[in-house]
């Protein structure tokens, strides 16, 4: 009785789920809002998407290496590299797989 307790502790605590935080979530939301504006390549939506990425980054909700595989898609869309952008958005997308586009 004592160790499955102790266990039932240790899985809660480390947070053991699969489900995603709603840090993840937000995240996700927001990029896959930027990924939308990049393919329809409208720069004001994709400004005000970028600037959204950029403020979670600045508040700690970005890690440090997935901002910058962030900030290359955002630099290729500014420079008018929409192709560009796109690609890097889906590769970045890629990584999570079937669980979605959510990260840290």
């Amino acid at each position: 009785m004592g160790r499955a307790l102790i266990l039932g502790l240790a899985v809660a605590i480390c947070g053991c789920s699969n489900e995603p935080t709603q840090r993840q979530i937000k995240n996700a939301r927001v990029f896959e809002a930027m990924l939308t504006a990049v393919s329809l390549r409208n720069a004001k939506e994709f400004e005000q998407d970028a600037r959204l990425i950029n403020e979670r980054y600045d508040a700690g909700e970005i890690s440090e290496a997935k901002y910058k595989e962030l900030a290359e898609i955002i630099e290729k869309g500014r420079a008018g590299d929409w192709a560009g952008a796109e690609a890097r958005a889906y590769e970045f997308r890629a990584q999570f797989g079937d669980s979605g586009s959510f990260f840290d």
